[in-house]
């Protein structure tokens, strides 16, 4: 298989890659435990919005997370920050405390993590050359999703045996298991590394002043964010579909909010040939608005298995887009700034989908999980071809260099 051959080219891969497989995995379980609780606790759609919310809005930070992420090696700064999160992590298991307190714990929990993913995303280049960057961020996507795949199946049937708390202890623990992969990750070259300088603020301002005068990222970066907007939801809606629409308990939650995830999966294999049959600015519309298309026919299905296949047909176009959006920031970006451009990216991707959920809560009390679906796949289209606008009026500008 390709992935095989090219972790064999690249070693320093192997340990990354084992490490977004593992903590994604009781990420997912944590959250779909945490859905579960609330819904069942509080029966509110708002409140499970609050959470993911909570979850989602640390990204804020993005500009201050990216300028961290540029200014330590990625082995180290990943190892102290999964330390941290196991730690928030124990605690919420230990304490599952009252909503109001749940929200602040998982909105620090998160915060942590801000910088960790452009962490990740700098030590990419370090470990694969150029012409693998694509595959690489796909499998990277993959590894990560096959995480999210297994984690809230599974989730379900913990939470449905024994409660929130076993779920949430084992997402602590898969924190400590990746901290000694992380210490074995490779450093950046010397050369790209950011000088110290006393002023984060000024280091946070050419990390989004790259992005602005970037017209071909700009398009990208608010593309993005109108797709995020509108299909961040999902996840949020999913669990009510599942137990009002079709009746049933929290392993078809699980099962649900797992079907993107495993169309992901299924879809790395055609990432490169269909990235190259299209190019980059048709494969990153195409992708978007496949998964519009996806939360239009779960909105439709009449049944579970329906809704699962639709998710699944959302899912097959999230690496297409991701990994040549991913792709394309790490090739045009100086390294000394793709900390920080990714995570400003990145980080605006997070607060997009935490405004969807904010507004997806009342919206879904409002209406119905049905409704709700049709407002996403609708939103998502509108996104998409707003990207395609954005992008092919990039292409006619010509390109700011960085200072």
């Amino acid at each position: 298989m390709a992935g095989s051959g090219l972790v064999r080219r690249s070693p320093g891969l192997a340990g990354l890659l084992a490490a977004q497989t593992i903590s994604p995995l009781g990420d997912a379980m944590a959250t779909t435990a945490l859905i579960l609780h609330v819904q069942r606790t509080t029966g509110s759609a708002t409140a499970v919005g609050l959470l993911l919310f909570a979850q989602a809005i640390p990204p804020l930070a993005a500009p201050l997370a990216g300028v961290i992420a540029d200014r330590f090696p990625p082995g180290r700064l990943l190892s102290v920050g999964w330390l941290a999160q196991a730690v928030l992590a124990g605690l919420v298991a230990l304490l599952l405390p009252p909503l109001g307190a749940l929200l602040a714990l998982v909105f620090v929990l998160a915060l942590v993590g801000t910088p960790l993913s452009a962490a990740v995303g700098r030590c990419i280049p370090a470990v694969v050359s150029d012409d693998d960057l694509v595959a690489a961020n796909a499998l990277r996507s993959g590894v990560w999703e096959l995480g999210t795949v297994l984690g809230p199946p599974l989730a379900g049937l913990l939470f449905a045996a024994s409660g929130a708390r076993l779920v949430l202890g084992l997402d602590a623990f898969t924190f400590l298991v990746v901290i000694p992969l992380a210490l074995r990750l490779p450093a950046p070259p010397r050369d790209t590394a950011v000088r110290f300088r006393p002023s984060f603020v000024r280091d946070a301002r050419d990390g989004l002043a790259f992005v602005w005068r970037r017209p071909y990222v700009l398009a990208v970066a608010l593309g993005f964010w109108v797709v995020v907007l509108f299909s961040a939801p999902d996840d949020l809606i999913l669990p009510f579909l599942a137990t009002l629409t079709f009746r049933a308990g929290p392993v078809a939650v699980g099962v649900l909010l797992a079907a993107a995830s495993a169309g992901l999966l299924a879809g790395l294999p055609f990432v490169g040939p269909a990235g190259r049959r299209l190019g980059v600015t048709r494969a990153i519309v195409a992708g978007f608005a496949i998964m519009a298309a996806g939360n239009l026919l779960t909105a439709a299905a009449p049944w579970l298995i329906a809704a699962f296949a639709a998710q699944v047909l959302r899912g097959l176009a999230i690496p297409l887009a991701d990994s040549h959006v991913t792709t394309h920031l790490q090739r045009t970006t100086p390294p000394q700034l793709l900390g920080r451009v990714l995570a400003n990216v990145y980080g605006g991707v997070g607060v997009a989908a935490a405004a969807g959920y904010l507004l997806g809560g009342p919206v879904l009390d409002a209406t119905s999980p049905r409704i709700a679906f049709v407002i996403a796949g609708c939103g998502g289209l509108a996104g998409a071809a707003v990207t395609a606008v954005l992008l092919r009026n990039a292409r006619r500008q010509p390109e700011t260099p960085p200072r």
